[in-house]
């Protein structure tokens, strides 16, 4: 995901100054993100389960409660405590898996500029996600585990727990689940976090 981020910089899609973080400059507010740069974007959460990429894209969208979520969580907060933020309601479902709050908080810049993607071109950006995962299910990459099952119905690729009450975070370098050519590693390309809850938070359905 590092690479993935130099090459966010690379494409002008985030602006940053020596040693701060930088959420987003004026100029780009307003920009139209070119089918690479969705791609570029979309490419650390496409193989997620359908579930927590409903979530993610809008919570990218209120990048401040981002930041003050992963303070929260950081600073030892009662995850009971959580529905009762001013945080935008999809952070706090979010803030359920800390795992992916404070990745999205490091990584300031790349959840901006989602979360502009998401309000400017929503039906792009998830072209954008089915275009990896077709790559990624093409090359072997992605497939069924024991921690999900990968569905296609009619070209659409669906990503859902292979139990209904855990859900699982993906960990992958996207340099290697994202080419045209198989995969022919012996272990996976995929490695996964420890089982997480699924709880009513997880009310989000993605609109293919």
């Amino acid at each position: 995901m590092k690479t993935l981020l130099i090459g966010l910089l690379a494409l002008g899609l985030v602006a940053s100054l020596p040693g701060e973080v930088v959420v987003a400059t004026t100029e780009a507010v307003n920009t139209q993100y070119t089918p690479e740069q969705l791609s570029s974007l979309a490419a650390p959460i496409a193989l997620y389960p359908d579930a927590l990429v409903a979530l993610i894209l809008p919570a990218a969208t209120a990048p401040s409660d981002i930041v003050l979520a992963a303070r929260y969580l950081q600073a030892g907060g009662d995850p009971a405590q959580i529905a009762d933020q001013s945080w935008d309601d999809n952070v706090k479902a979010l803030a359920n898996y800390p795992q992916v709050i404070e990745w999205m908080s490091d990584n300031l810049e790349w959840t901006s500029a989602l979360g502009r993607a998401f309000i400017e071109q929503p039906a792009a950006l998830m072209t954008a996600v089915q275009q990896l995962r077709a790559i990624a299910h093409a090359n072997g990459s992605l497939v069924n585990t024991p921690q999900q099952q990968v569905v296609v119905d009619n070209g659409v690729i669906t990503i859902l727990p292979d139990n209904p009450t855990e859900i699982y975070i993906p960990e992958y370098d996207p340099a290697v689940v994202f080419v045209q050519t198989p995969v022919t590693y012996v272990t996976s390309v995929i490695v996964f976090s420890k089982p997480q809850h699924v709880g009513p938070w997880l009310r989000n359905q993605c609109d293919w």
